[in-house]
C-alpha cells in the first residue's frame, strides 16, 4: 500500500504576503509619504516603479521578521550605481520601520533592491544589434539619479506623464526640441546638468522646465542655481507647471504661449 506524504518544505525563508501586517498598497503609500518629508525622489521612484514582494526571512520568538524586495526594471535598476542603490534601500529601511513598532508580532529586517528577470520579445536579439549600431534610445536621462528618468517614449527617456504630454505639444508645434540632454561645462568646477528640454526657435536656444510633477523638491532659486551653466551663456529659461499640461488641449495652449514668449525675446535681441 502506498502512503502519501505531504512533501516538507523549509519554514524560512518563505512568501508570506498574505500574512503581512498592512495592507501591502496601502503600507507603501505611507511609506512614501514618509519619504516627501526627506524629498528623496529616487526611493519614491524606487517604490513607485518597481514591484515590492514581502518575504518572511525569519522567524524567532514567536516575531516574524521581514525582508522587503523591490524589484526594478532592468534599466532603472543599473540607472543606479551600487552605493545609490544601498543609499536608497537604507532610506526605504527608515521610512518603513518605524511602522512596524505598531505590530509587535512583526518587525523588518531589510530593504533589498534586485533587477526583474523580463519576459523576453520575440525580436529581442535585433533589439540588441540595433542597439550595438547606435539606434534605440538616444538621450541620456541618466545624470540625475536621484530623480530616476523611468518612462519611455517613442525611443526617448522621460521622469513623467506631464513632460511626455509637453514633448507632443512641441512636435505638433513643429519645435526642435532635445528633452533630457545631458550638458558638461568644465572649468573650476566640473558641471553636468540635464534640463527638462532644450528648444532652438529662430537661432535661439531656450531651456523649459516643467515643475511640479515629481517629488523632487527643489526649490526655485536651487533649480536655476543649476541651470548657471546655461545661463550664463545667455540662455533663457521658461518654466511651465505640470497642472498646465493636464491634457493635449492644455498643452498645445501651453506651447502656444511659450512660442509667443519666445518670439517676444527674440525681437527684443
Amino acid at each position: 500500500m502506498t502512503i502519501w506524504k505531504q512533501p516538507l518544505t523549509s519554514p524560512t525563508p518563505h512568501n508570506m504576503s498574505n500574512s503581512f501586517p498592512f495592507p501591502l498598497d496601502d503600507f507603501l503609500a505611507s511609506v512614501v509619504e514618509a519619504l516627501k518629508n526627506t524629498g528623496d525622489a529616487r526611493a519614491i521612484a524606487t517604490i513607485v516603479e518597481g514591484h515590492c514582494e514581502p518575504v518572511i526571512w525569519d522567524s524567532d520568538f514567536g516575531i516574524d521578521s521581514w525582508r522587503l524586495f523591490m524589484t526594478l526594471p532592468v534599466r532603472l535598476f543599473y540607472a543606479m550605481t551600487e552605493e545609490e542603490r544601498k543609499a536608497t534601500q537604507g532610506a526605504i529601511d527608515s521610512a518603513a520601520s518605524p511602522f512596524f513598532a505598531a505590530t509587535p508580532s512583526d518587525s523588518l529586517s531589510s530593504v533589498v533592491i534586485t533587477p526583474k528577470v523580463e519576459q523576453a520579445n520575440a525580436g529581442w536579439r535585433d533589439e540588441a544589434i540595433r542597439f550595438v549600431k547606435g539606434e534605440g534610445v538616444t538621450n541620456q536621462g541618466r545624470v540625475r539619479s536621484d530623480n530616476i528618468a523611468s518612462k519611455q517614449h517613442r525611443g526617448l527617456l522621460f521622469r513623467s506623464k506631464a513632460k511626455i504630454t509637453l514633448f507632443e505639444a512641441l512636435s505638433r508645434a513643429k519645435l526642435a526640441v532635445a528633452p533630457l540632454p545631458v550638458f558638461v561645462r568644465i572649468g573650476k568646477a566640473y558641471n553636468r546638468l540635464e534640463p527638462d528640454f532644450v528648444v532652438i526657435y529662430k537661432g535661439l536656444t531656450f531651456v523649459v522646465e516643467v515643475d511640479g510633477d515629481t517629488y523632487h523638491r527643489e526649490l526655485p532659486a536651487e533649480a536655476d542655481k543649476r541651470l548657471v551653466p546655461l545661463t550664463y551663456e545667455g540662455v533663457e529659461v521658461r518654466r511651465i507647471r505640470a497642472a498646465e499640461l493636464a491634457s493635449d488641449e492644455a498643452a498645445d495652449l501651453a506651447v502656444r504661449e511659450l512660442k509667443e514668449w519666445m518670439a517676444r525675446r527674440k525681437e527684443s535681441r
